[in-house]
């Protein structure tokens, strides 16, 4: 039961959109996760705290920072696209990678896979994808040479 709640907690972090289902129906919890009833008590405190929403934009700043620094023309490129993108991305994946090189390629291959499937955005965003995620697989590749490196050394 701790286990579900903590994992409803940072389900709830993650989405906002959690956060307002459970807002508007409090038995949401309950159907997705074995709670104690003190659990539930404090889980539906937590969600309609006025800190709740100040959670869910600082996590989604941490999971949009690699981005915003690793592929900036690519995000620049997307224009109001990227709101939708990311947060679609993070549905799909759930769970952030700490390292940001690794964060970023995982929503490069994302969104090469939507444009395969014919999703169109502003003309320049399949060129500058293909640009800067050349520039994260070098650096990503050069992290983990380092990496084995210093292992090596230790």
């Amino acid at each position: 039961m701790l286990a579900d709640f903590q994992q409803a907690l940072a389900d709830l972090t993650a989405s906002p959109e959690l956060c307002i289902r459970v807002r508007q129906d409090p038995s949401v919890l309950r159907d997705t996760y074995q709670l104690t009833e003190r659990e539930w008590r404090r889980l539906t405190a937590i969600v309609t705290h006025r800190g709740m929403e100040c959670a869910c934009i600082l996590y989604r700043a941490n999971r949009l920072a690699p981005l915003a620094m690793n592929v900036p023309r690519t995000c620049r490129a997307l224009g109001a696209d990227l709101r939708d993108l990311v947060s679609e991305f993070w549905a799909a994946h759930p769970e952030s990678n700490v390292h940001f090189y690794i964060e970023t390629e995982r929503f490069c291959r994302f969104l090469k896979a939507k444009l395969d499937e014919g999703r169109t955005y502003a003309p320049d965003v399949a060129r500058l994808l293909a640009w800067e995620t050349a520039i994260i697989t070098a650096a990503l590749e050069e992290s983990y040479t380092e990496g084995r490196q210093s292992h090596e050394e230790a």
